[in-house]
């Protein structure tokens, strides 16, 4: 039978066809697309980081986790009404520093873009000054950086430097979230919020850019 939580557990186990196929049973017997995304894929991709956290799973499982996951979203995608909800004129820069894990970029996605704002999606690899220059280029509101392996942090706060050095840090809000981030450092390096779950960086976008 079709589940939530056993979509969770599909998630879970990594397994991106029959993930796919329950999400499809899902959406067409009329659940929430949302409490699907939250409480099925997302909450099924918290239990493989919290197994690697325990070590009690490999960065191989993390990959496959998000592959299981990419499998699911763009049916979820689709079945949010076009147009449904406020749409804002907003544009956000969002990528990953250094790392190519992008499992909690692409959910915060995800979200940012359900929730109405325009996201630039960068992608993963990044550099600080692939986000200023995009941030520069595209007229970006804010800046959305995720941080998932220790030396990436380093290039977070010279992120921070780069953009108070060429004058800019006032007109970019900065958020960072990621696997080995707490509020307590982010809040040391000078990020303007923090957040420990993907649907934070919808919370924090719309409270940085002043909406209600």
């Amino acid at each position: 039978m079709a589940t939530i939580e056993a979509l969770r557990t599909l998630v879970s186990e990594t397994k991106p066809e029959e993930a796919a196929e329950m999400t499809a049973e899902l959406l067409a017997a009329g659940l929430d697309p949302m409490e699907i995304l939250e409480a099925g894929v997302m909450d099924g991709l918290s239990d493989v980081g919290d197994r690697f956290a325990a070590k009690k799973a490999i960065v191989l499982d993390l990959v496959r986790a998000g592959v299981t996951a990419k499998a699911c979203i763009p049916l979820i995608q689709d079945a949010f009404p076009e147009g449904e909800g406020q749409q804002y004129d907003k544009k956000i820069v969002l990528g990953t520093m250094l790392s190519q894990h992008n499992i909690g970029k692409n959910l915060v996605s995800t979200l940012l873009s359900i929730g109405g704002f325009e996201v630039i999606d960068i992608g993963e690899k990044n550099s600080p000054f692939d986000f200023y220059e995009t941030a520069e280029k595209s007229g970006a509101d804010l800046i959305a950086v995720s941080v998932v392996f220790a030396p990436a942090m380093e290039k977070f706060t010279e992120l921070i430097d780069l953009l108070k050095e060429l004058k800019v840090r006032d007109k970019y809000p900065v958020i960072v979230g990621g696997a080995v981030t707490s509020k307590a450092w982010a809040e040391k390096e000078g990020a303007d919020g923090w957040g420990e779950q993907a649907k934070d960086g919808v919370l924090l976008a719309r409270d940085l850019l002043g909406i209600a």
